[in-house]
């Protein structure tokens, strides 16, 4: 049987995110690039419901809000002009694919390469490591991830780099640090970004 979609967010069946939690969506607040990611491109702010969005994606398999997050995506990074040729991700590590059952920084991906007409590929691996999420922001500085660019693409090539949630911009900037260092020009983008301490509501 074919389960009705419902709201990820508030489990409401229909549109994921449905127009109520819709409502309350924000995007990010105008701040200075993190440091090694000029030309952010990112689609939220990420408090509200937008943390529930995205985690519910990323934890819980949600996928039907995935079509709506990677439409919102794609047009933000044809809105600002940041023309691309393929599109890629920060790939979480073995032991949570295995764990989770896929990646959900891959599914986004992949539905954004669709909607900007541009292959997708898998150009990164991910080293052993500890996890990001939950850690605090110097940790989480001090001690990255590590990608190799497993599929270097060819010198002058720009990547859309996609992940889902920029804090502090470790995770992007070492993604976009292994393809810069094959040649590549990156363009580091997100699903939410996490405002500064000092930038107010």
């Amino acid at each position: 049987m074919l389960l009705a979609a419902r709201c990820a967010v508030c489990d409401r069946p229909g549109a994921s995110p449905c127009p109520a939690c819709h409502a309350g969506l924000r995007p990010p607040v105008p701040e200075p690039d993190p440091p090694g990611l000029d030309g952010l491109v990112a689609l939220l702010r990420y408090d509200g419901p937008a943390r529930a969005l995205v985690a519910r994606v990323k934890y819980r398999n949600r996928r039907a809000a995935v079509p709506w997050l990677a439409a919102g995506l794609a047009a933000r990074v044809a809105e600002v002009g940041a023309g691309v040729d393929v599109v890629t991700w920060p790939p979480t590590t073995a032991a949570r694919r295995r764990r989770r059952g896929f990646d959900h920084a891959e599914l986004v991906a992949r539905a954004v390469a669709r909607h900007l007409g541009v292959p997708a590929r898998a150009l990164l691996r991910r080293e052993a490591g500890g996890a990001q999420t939950g850690q605090p922001a110097h940790q989480r500085r001090a001690a990255g991830p590590t990608f190799t660019a497993v599929r270097p693409p060819a010198p002058g090539t720009r990547v859309l780099v996609v992940d889902d949630v920029v804090t502090t911009g470790a995770t992007l900037r070492a993604a976009a640090s292994a393809l810069g260092g094959a040649g590549a020009v990156v363009v580091p983008a997100a699903l939410a970004r996490t405002p500064s301490p000092r930038v107010g509501a």
